[in-house]
């Protein structure tokens, strides 16, 4: 989101079979860190590199996946998610993005992912920026 209209966003299929609601929340945020930081990039080269010095937050639904990124022990029933998915571990140690907790009702990304009753749908068409006349 920028000035209160959706800039960027994506809707694809995972390649992984994951294994709980967490592992694949999890790969999500990956997915969703990595385009956040071309788009921030991007902001970079065409607007101000001081966008830089900022970091991004991202919205995720389920705590587990948010302490599964915050917490980098070691846990047995995470042991099979393949390394490339704790990119999202780093760019979060290094302060390049922010986790936040937003409930479900509250998630305008489910309007992509799911069936919506009609009042639902328009609010969150609104709160990306999506008018309808």
């Amino acid at each position: 989101m920028l000035n209160g209209g959706a800039i960027s966003w994506s809707s694809k299929k995972q390649s992984v079979v994951a294994l709980s609601s967490t592992e694949a929340e999890y790969i999500g945020i990956t997915h969703a860190a990595k385009e956040a930081i071309w788009v921030r990039h991007l902001l970079s080269e065409l607007y101000s590199p001081r966008v830089l010095d900022y970091p991004i937050t991202i919205h995720c639904d389920n705590r587990s996946a948010i302490e599964l990124v915050k917490n980098a022990t070691f846990h047995s029933r995470t042991k099979h998610i393949a390394i490339r998915y704790h990119y999202v571990r780093e760019v979060f140690n290094d302060g390049i993005i922010l986790l936040t907790h937003r409930g479900t009702d509250e998630m305008p990304a489910d309007m992509f992912t799911k069936a919506l009753a009609r009042i639902k749908l328009f609010k969150f068409t609104e709160s990306v920026g999506v008018f309808s006349t």
